[in-house]
């Protein structure tokens, strides 16, 4: 079970989670070759479902590695890059979740 503002919630529910949130941070990726008109937009939703999980979910507070997935997506929305650093930075944050996903949320 893993704690959370309004109780507790199974893990399993989390790695389920954790894979959807994978899979979104991996859909920045054809917003910008397509130099989509709503990635922008996407990211700002994005990020704030990411904050909004830094106050329901007690572990990640104090998780390193989560704030750099937010102040990655931050990056993203202000400012300008190619799609070779967009890539990276989304390959980057993907491994990250995938890390946090398993540090707490991987059934033992």
């Amino acid at each position: 079970m893993i704690e959370v503002k309004y109780g507790l919630l199974p893990k399993e529910n989390f790695c389920k989670y954790f894979e959807f949130l994978i899979n979104k941070t991996y859909k920045i990726l054809p917003l910008k070759e397509e130099k989509s008109d709503t990635l922008k937009s996407y990211l700002e939703s994005y990020l704030r479902e990411l904050i909004g999980n830094q106050e329901l979910v007690s572990v990640l507070v104090d998780e390193p590695k989560f704030i750099t997935v937010l102040n990655t997506m931050q990056f993203l929305i202000s400012e300008e890059y190619s799609d070779k650093v967009c890539k990276k930075e989304v390959f980057k944050c993907i491994r990250i979740l995938e890390e946090i996903k398993e540090k707490y949320f991987k059934e033992d």
